[in-house]
């Protein structure tokens, strides 16, 4: 059984590859000591999806035709989600796991990642309730996922009423901060929502920091981890808040034994476990069992089986696994770690 793992190996996405790559290697391997899949053995097959929707559409195609893998899984960009699908056109089942903008993501897809609208509507309601939040500002990048996140925050703020304050957009790659900066100082929000790719979060909240704003407004970061606080270092993590279904600091639902086992595996040569690397983890099992759902290994056939919405909850019912894994956990940076303050239950 040849499972293809589509990343970005470089650019904003790439600092989550290798973590990505650990999971599913880690999730084979156990796999194949128990048996394999319907007593095939499990192959992955690394390939570098690029950055633009040519390249993710070209790597897809590869994978479908020329390596003839029977499943595929993926982190990429919510823009090269759909060139990923056209390229695998309905040979293998796509198991998309970052976290993205909600909604179905077509025929022989599954998704694994959180939402939108599963994160910021409990937690800008608990930041209202618990940190007397009432101004908030959104900032992100110009493409598909913060503009339909964009539209969630304003959701969410007339939901909890409270008052949006302005916002900002900013090109892939873009350095130069000092407007939005000032844009944000003058509006005077409580709390700030970012919504930035990879690096880009990582570069942002540095900047955020530098210029003094920390010490008084929130940053709630959205698809952001344990990898990127890293980069954003403990002295510009003050007032820092992220929501996702795994951080390091509260596993549970079994997850103990799972770190052990990475951590046994890869000898600290791999980034730390993180929500990304978990649900790759959990996409191989997935795999697996769409496999031993239609009683043979085909991806056409596991496919069709993905022609409806699949939710999450039920993605993890169908691995076995317990419905808590779909739980949304809002936490916030102490130094370079993560210390959980609120869960929300899907």
């Amino acid at each position: 059984m040849k499972i293809g793992l589509i990343l970005s190996h470089d650019g904003l996405a790439g600092l989550w590859t290798l973590g990505c790559q650990g999971g599913a290697i880690l999730a084979a391997a156990e796999l194949n000591a128990a048996g394999g899949v319907l007593g095939q053995e499990v192959e992955i097959v690394h390939i570098d999806s690029g950055e633009t929707q040519q390249s993710a559409f070209q790597a897809a195609q590869r994978l479908a035709i020329d390596e003839n893998v029977d499943a595929v899984i993926g982190l990429q960009s919510s823009n090269l989600r759909p060139a990923v699908r056209r390229g695998l056109a309905g040979l293998a089942p796509y198991i998309y796991t970052p976290h993205y903008e909600g909604g179905f993501c077509g025929p022989g897809t599954a998704t694994l990642g959180i939402t939108d609208a599963e994160v910021l509507i409990p937690s800008l309601d608990w930041m209202f309730t618990h940190r007397r939040a009432r101004r908030f500002f959104f900032v992100g990048n110009r493409y598909i996922w913060p503009r339909v996140a964009h539209g969630t925050t304003e959701t969410a703020i007339r939901m909890i009423g409270g008052e949006f304050v302005g916002d900002a957009f900013l090109s892939l790659g873009q350095r130069d901060y000092d407007e939005t900066l000032l844009k944000i100082a003058r509006a005077r929000p409580d709390v700030v929502v970012v919504a930035m790719l990879g690096e880009d979060s990582v570069c942002f909240n540095r900047a955020f920091a530098d210029a003094g704003l920390s010490c008084r407004i929130i940053r709630l970061n959205l698809a952001f981890e344990e990898t990127q606080l890293l980069g954003v270092s403990e002295g510009c993590s003050e007032n820092l808040f992220a929501a996702q279904a795994y951080f390091d600091s509260s596993r549970g639902h079994d997850r103990d034994a799972l770190v052990e086992r990475y951590e046994s595996c890869f000898s600290g040569e791999l980034p730390s476990m993180t929500t990304n690397t978990v649900n790759c983890y959990d996409a191989i099992y997935l795999v697996a069992a769409l496999a031993d759902r239609i009683g043979r290994v085909d991806g056409h056939l596991m496919a069709r089986f993905l022609r409806d919405r699949l939710p999450r909850a039920a993605a993890y019912r169908l691995i076995g696994r317990s419905d808590a894994d779909a739980g949304v956990r809002l936490a916030e940076a102490e130094g370079v770690t993560f210390q959980v303050r609120e869960t929300f239950m899907a």
